[in-house]
């Protein structure tokens, strides 16, 4: 082969590692899009059971290891009966492995920057959770669980001026000490709800470009 040859071919292969590279870094992580679409479907159960049962309903996040629970990886689905006390409707369940709930945000059209850095480990905090009133619910006489809640009409109970409300799912490693390591800060997705019709979305970083 030619010098001329040789060039044009280490060009073209230049040109598809580079493509190859813009397209697996744009590519989200299987776990990362499973976990958003668990989320989805919880929070939907708990706006159907709001209206059904004509009453909150709410989806939890476990905040402490009790029952052999991660925290920030756990979560369930539970209503609120006439007495004021909480039953949970669908039993708790983690995350698939390596995602983990960051945090909530309001106006989610804002695109918030990752509050933490990468390989950073924290503890969790109810600081990184705005939540839906009440915003901490005591469900099993074990202590409050942070929350997304719904009223009886379907609406996603938002307190503030804030006109949606959502759960950031990101790319971390969440121990059963409750400490958790940011392992990505493009991998991630948000759930979110409005306040008015209670619509559920799943929406990736680049939607709010």
């Amino acid at each position: 082969m030619s010098l001329i040859e040789l060039l044009v071919v280490a060009a073209i292969i230049s040109m598809m590692a580079g493509l190859l590279a813009l397209g697996l870094k744009g590519m989200k992580s299987p776990a990362i899009q499973g976990a958003a679409s668990q989320v989805t479907s919880g929070l939907s159960l708990a706006r159907q059971l709001a209206i059904t049962k004509n009453t909150k309903a709410a989806l939890f996040i476990a905040m402490d290891t009790n029952n052999g629970r991660i925290p920030l990886r756990h979560w369930a689905v539970g209503y609120s009966n006439r007495t004021g006390n909480w039953t949970v409707a669908k039993k708790w369940e983690p995350l698939p492995e390596g995602t983990f709930f960051l945090e909530s945000v309001t106006n989610t059209i804002d695109n918030p920057p990752m509050p933490k850095a990468l390989g950073e480990v924290f503890v969790f905090s109810t600081n990184y959770f705005k939540g839906g009133t009440p915003g901490l619910i005591t469900i099993e006489s074990t202590g409050a669980y942070q929350c997304i809640t719904f009223s009886s009409d379907g609406a996603a109970a938002i307190t503030g001026n804030a006109t949606a409300i959502a759960i950031r799912i990101a790319s971390g490693v969440a121990d059963t000490n409750g400490d958790v390591t940011l392992t990505s800060t493009n991998q991630y997705y948000f759930v979110e709800t409005d306040s008015i019709v209670g619509r559920i979305r799943m929406r990736a970083p680049e939607s709010y470009r």
